[in-house]
């Protein structure tokens, strides 16, 4: 007696469709699993053998042999319990319908659920990447736990039969019900991040307005001040002045939180995410990896920002493992088994003091830092993340009358996302043929073709070249940023006061160091 059950699992980001092949034959009771299972799909003989028992259904007491494939691919979801066990009961004929029937029924549909002992289903991490590798197969019809429906039911072309029993399951595929199927794009919140305003930064206009920059044009930001400037209060509301996420960035930020676990609600996420990883992460945690190849926090940032505060105390060797996403919002995972690739594109804000007492360049208050401790600090950083960074900003000490008066003028984050998608309009139809779509991640040959830079601006830039030591990379971003302000100020072309305004935002005092024999010209 044999039955073909269609499951899935998990294979990085990724979804796999598996074949659970079922064979049941005479000879000592035996229950087998083959095809390169994990533990956990391993002790699934166990939870199927007493969810079968305890629906109401007989567990053959015969040899059977379970293949998953394709067997060079590890099994890893315990997702597969429910596809066994339906195939169990398709071979040993226990599901009551015409053979011709059954086997149609099972080859054009998914299942995935985890059993536990008494046949209920629970819910399966990577739900939405299963079904969207199912779509990928010309599979539109998914059995699967009631709690896993809510999700799928943002899933375009996809039939989903929810239930709460094994039991009912059978029942399903013996009189199917009408499924569940929406087209409909999820409603968005009108108040995201109701807690978290620009209203509330105390001063720090020219940090805002570098924020509507990053914001604008997708740039890289790291900050530097002295303790308590707000530093950390700018970065926490960058993701209040994006634009709304469209549904296909709900759909794959969803995705990624879902496989990783991190998904508190069973519905698409709405809000833009922040990541804040802690100082002590290690680099699989930030990066992705690890025995079942996790997507880290670069990944879980993706389409929103990765804060990392106080940047310099991370080790150099996590930092510098951002090299690659910086440049092209991927990141490569190899294991000695498979290569991964995970979406990295995300607003990258670095928060750092000045030294390590915070008071370097202070006017206020003294820095008690030697010049081998400030160099050994500042130099945590290495010049090729530097490199990468597009906008620079100094955050000082608010003043008293700036804590104690809110300006009337003071933009709030409703006013700053304004700009913001004004800025992104431009862009976009700038873009819209290329497939890229903000300045930030425009690559070097498009520079020169769509920047639309005056002929009278590059003796500028020339001088700005040569007096401060760029690097190809830095003169890129340098453009970039340039484009991106004469953007929001509607401008066609990028003029000098463009590029002065950049030169604002390009360096620190971690480049001071660096640069040897800066003299504090400006631009």
């Amino acid at each position: 007696m044999y039955a073909k059950v269609f499951g899935a699992t998990i294979d990085g980001l990724d979804g796999v469709v598996v074949t659970v092949e079922v064979d049941i034959s005479q000879g000592l009771p035996v229950f087998d699993i083959v095809g390169l299972p994990n533990q956990a799909v391993k002790e699934s003989r166990e939870r199927v053998r007493a969810a079968i028992k305890n629906s109401g259904f007989d567990f053959p007491m015969r040899r059977i042999v379970v293949n998953l494939g394709p067997a060079e691919v590890r099994k890893s979801s315990s997702g597969l319990d429910l596809p066994i066990a339906i195939g169990v009961l398709a071979a040993s004929g226990q599901i009551k319908l015409r053979k011709a029937k059954l086997a149609t029924v099972l080859q054009s549909s998914l299942f995935i659920g985890e059993l536990s002992l008494d046949g209920n289903l629970k819910k399966t991490q990577g739900i939405l990447s299963m079904a969207i590798k199912a779509c990928d197969e010309k599979i539109q019809t998914i059995f699967t736990s009631l709690d896993n429906t809510s999700l799928l039911h943002h899933m375009r072309n996809i039939t989903s039969h929810g239930a709460k029993t094994l039991t009912e399951i059978v029942r399903t595929v013996i009189q199917p019900e009408e499924g569940t199927n929406s087209t409909n794009e999820c409603q968005k919140d009108n108040q995201i991040y109701p807690s978290m305003d620009y209203k509330d930064v105390q001063g720090q206009e020219l940090a805002k307005r570098a924020m509507i920059i990053a914001a604008t044009g997708v740039h890289h930001v790291m900050m530097t001040g002295s303790p308590g400037a707000g530093k950390t209060m700018l970065a926490e509301r960058l993701p209040t002045i994006l634009p709304d996420m469209s549904w296909e960035e709900q759909l794959e930020t969803t995705r990624i939180h879902d496989v990783a676990g991190l998904l508190e609600k069973n519905t698409l996420i709405h809000q833009r995410p922040v990541r804040c990883p802690h100082h002590t992460a290690t680099l699989s945690s930030i990066i992705g990896g690890g025995s079942n190849a996790k997507p880290g926090e670069i990944t879980l940032a993706h389409n929103g920002v990765l804060f990392m505060d106080e940047a310099p105390e991370f080790p150099r060797f996590v930092l510098d493992a951002l090299r690659q996403p910086l440049e092209s919002h991927m990141i490569t995972v190899n294991r000695l088994q498979n290569s991964y690739e995970y979406p990295a594109n995300f607003i990258c804000v670095l928060a750092a003091n000045p030294c390590p007492c915070g008071y370097y360049g202070d006017m206020n208050k003294e820095c008690v830092c030697s010049s081998t401790e400030l160099m050994k600090y500042q130099n945590k950083i290495s010049g090729p993340i530097l490199d990468r960074i597009d906008l620079f900003i100094s955050v000082e000490r608010p003043s008293f009358d700036d804590m104690l008066y809110i300006h009337s003028e003071s933009l709030s984050s409703a006013d700053m996302k304004v700009l913001v998608e004004l800025g992104r309009t431009v862009q976009l139809e700038r873009f819209k043929e290329c497939s890229f779509k903000t300045n930030g991640a425009m690559p070097h040959r498009a520079i020169r073709e769509l920047c639309n830079i005056r002929d009278e601006c590059w003796s500028l830039l020339s001088d700005v070249y040569e007096r401060f030591y760029f690097t190809g990379r830095t003169f890129d971003r340098l453009l970039k940023v340039s484009r991106t302000i004469a953007d929001m100020e509607g401008s066609f072309y990028v003029e000098k006061e463009h590029i002065s305004e950049a030169m604002l935002y390009r360096y620190t005092p971690f480049h001071m160091s660096r640069i040897g024999d800066y003299d504090g010209a400006t631009v």
